[in-house]
């Protein structure tokens, strides 16, 4: 079971409108809406279908996050932050990730999310890329593993408060460097440089290189706490 969180009650929100709760399983498909809408690249996979594409990135963060955090208006989900961190995962919160992992790549491969016949390529680029991630986040014991606010909700300081009410939690469990990827071409640079994070490193996004069929690098941004 996933450790309880903290209460946040005394954590910056950007205005009285906006609300900030956990995840609820009910919230992967709104989740994997706003999420198509800022990548809209990964339509590329699916035949245009981006929601069912993000609908894969939402599961699969879901099984390996220790932070899962919505901020809703009106009680419509308008933004969400999966993170991990180390400390709070410990040997059973590994386990269940890697399985949860496993069920997702063994979904991705049996169709459920795209019928296309390179899922088996697919999954091996994932996986390539996983591996990159970590080879490339040296001393880094947390991750900001999936990150976006509904763009017609930008600009009010959701993103810094979600950003924000992760790295508290962080502090909290005394990590010192929480790592984000992304890629070159669904970068946010001004929120991350602004924030204080700085470029770590970069290299082959060979997942999305082989969607966009286009050389795409996929960034490694931290920040120390």
């Amino acid at each position: 079971m996933r450790k309880k969180r903290i209460s946040d009650s005394d954590q910056a929100v950007p205005n009285d409108e906006v609300q900030f709760r956990d995840f609820r399983h009910s919230d992967i498909e709104a989740c994997a809406r706003i999420s198509a809408d800022a990548w809209p690249e990964t339509a590329n996979v699916s035949g245009g279908d981006t929601v069912r594409t993000m609908t894969l990135y939402v599961e699969f963060y879901y099984h390996s996050a220790t932070w899962l955090d919505v901020a809703c208006v009106n009680g419509q989900v308008v933004g969400l932050l999966f993170g991990r961190i180390d400390k709070e995962l410990g040997r059973f919160g590994s386990i269940r990730s890697r399985l949860g992992h496993c069920k997702v790549y063994l979904e991705l491969i049996m169709g459920r999310y795209w019928k296309v016949s390179d899922r088996f390529k697919l999954v091996k680029f994932a996986l390539s890329d996983d591996r990159n991630i970590t080879e490339n986040s040296p001393g880094a014991d947390g991750e900001v593993m999936l990150f976006v606010v509904d763009g017609k909700f930008q600009g009010r300081g959701i993103g810094r408060a979600l950003m924000d009410r992760f790295l508290q939690r962080a502090r909290k469990a005394d990590s010192k460097r929480i790592t984000v990827s992304t890629n070159d071409i669904g970068c946010n640079w001004g929120f991350y440089d602004n924030y204080g994070f700085k470029l770590q490193g970069s290299f082959r996004d060979s997942f999305t290189s082989f969607v966009r069929k286009e050389e795409i690098k996929n960034l490694i941004f931290s920040i120390d706490l």
